[in-house]
């Protein structure tokens, strides 16, 4: 159809022009007739796009990342928590149900006979698990609650010369060379509970250990003293070398029972320089299901085809405050590098304002592509490619910026395939005339 097209337009061109034409001008219409040309189509594939909101992005800091968001901040927020339960049971192991018998001393003559015991309580912290680390990092606040209760199972006339002290509240973490350290500076008071069927509703809170930051921590140790105190209505001896099962035998208990709730809360308002992180942005079949072969036969017969260009092109549309510089290479299934992508390109940070506090927030996100070309060798390699390994590098510039749940970092990856196209169809296989 299209040929008849096109020869029906060059007849009618003809017959208009014929008076006009010189002798060697017929001359060329006695033979055959070639359309003839180049272009330069271009062909945009996407082979990978997704948009990673701050959880997405911690999510992928470590395989075996176990932070949570608090969903009730407007400022992202990591936490981590752990609880313990145990229980001392008494060596009887009876269920004792009658008050026992004890001396009716003045009360200016009680005096408390005590038994220490020491307990621990870790939170590992991955966040930092996958980080390189160069120089400065400085948190606003990391946050410590620490909830700590006990009681005994009794009669409830026992529980008047029963209390429980936990005190002596020691901070420690492993860093990130996994050096065990201890934090200074804290000073806490020591928590009483007075009545030991009291419940679990006393705690060591809002402990701020920022400084803690800058060695990254794996893990949080909180060590404390638990001293359990009996009055001399009960007890007529020294309970130091006492074990506590012989303890709750004597007073007639039949168990203690003591917990701890631990959580780490940290603001990600922060400050930090040349902090690292690898980032692995998965292909799936965008391009393997790329065929350049299947591309350039598609295009119509008489048309000569080749590769001229290719290119990956990446866009980063960034609205988390802060620049980041990225170095991209795809890799295969099993990890190994096939094409170095780019190196350290520069990815524009957020447009920026200020909060209440001073600190610098996202106001808008700001776009940056990153184009790579490709050489021959690498095209072959395309099919194999599963991911692209990215290794994110940034700092704040020795600014405080503060991330809220708003902000976003979006990746979008594109095969750009420009071929040359010389285009040389025939119309006809003889002349016209």
């Amino acid at each position: 159809m299209k040929k008849s097209t096109i020869l029906m337009t060059i007849l009618l061109a003809c017959g208009a022009f014929a008076s006009c034409l010189r002798s060697d001008d017929l001359e060329m219409l006695r033979h055959p007739i070639h359309v003839t040309g180049s272009v330069d189509p271009q062909y945009g594939v996407p082979v990978a796009t997704g948009e990673m909101n701050i959880n997405d992005l911690l999510s992928h800091l470590s395989a075996e990342y176990q932070g949570i968001i608090d969903d009730d901040e407007e400022v992202i927020t990591v936490e981590y928590q752990t609880t313990m339960r145990d229980t001392i049971h008494a060596f009887s192991e009876l269920s004792f149900t009658g008050a026992p018998s004890h001396k009716s001393l003045p009360t200016k003559d009680l005096s408390w006979f005590s038994k220490d015991t020491t307990f621990y309580d870790t939170i590992d912290i991955d966040f930092f698990n996958d980080v390189d680390f160069y120089n400065q990092l400085e948190m606003e606040h990391i946050w410590l609650d620490l909830r700590v209760g006990a009681f005994v199972e009794g009669d409830t006339s026992i529980f008047r010369h029963l209390k429980g002290t936990f005190k002596d509240l020691v901070i420690k973490y492993e860093d990130h060379d996994s050096v065990l350290r201890t934090y200074s500076g804290l000073n806490v008071d020591p928590i009483v509970i007075e009545n030991m069927a009291d419940g679990f509703e006393h705690g060591f809170e809002r402990i701020d250990v920022a400084s803690i930051a800058n060695r990254m921590p794996r893990r949080i140790i909180a060590q404390y003293k638990f001293t359990f105190s009996v009055s001399s209505q009960l007890i007529t001896q020294q309970m130091t070398n006492m074990h506590f099962g012989e303890i709750l035998d004597s007073i007639h208990s039949s168990r203690l029972v003591y917990s701890a709730d631990f959580s780490v809360s940290m603001p990600l308002s922060i400050l930090f320089n040349n902090l690292s992180y690898t980032y692995d942005l998965d292909l799936g079949d965008g391009l393997s299901s790329v065929n350049l072969d299947s591309i350039l036969s598609s295009i119509h017969d008489g048309i000569s085809v080749e590769i001229d260009t290719s290119r990956v092109r990446m866009v980063f549309d960034n609205g988390i405050p802060v620049e980041f510089t990225v170095s991209a290479v795809m890799q295969d299934a099993n990890g190994n590098d096939l094409i170095t992508l780019f190196q350290n390109a520069n990815i524009a940070s957020a447009n920026v304002s200020t909060d209440p506090s001073g600190n610098y927030v996202a106001s808008s996100s700001v776009k940056t592509p990153v184009e790579t070309m490709l050489v021959n060798s690498d095209l072959d390699k395309l099919d194999r490619a599963k991911n692209i390994h990215l290794t994110l590098r940034t700092d704040t510039d020795n600014k405080h910026v503060t991330v809220r749940r708003s902000d976003f970092l979006k990746i979008k990856a594109y095969l750009q395939v420009k071929p040359s196209v010389d285009v040389d169809i025939p119309i006809t296989d003889n002349g016209i005339l």
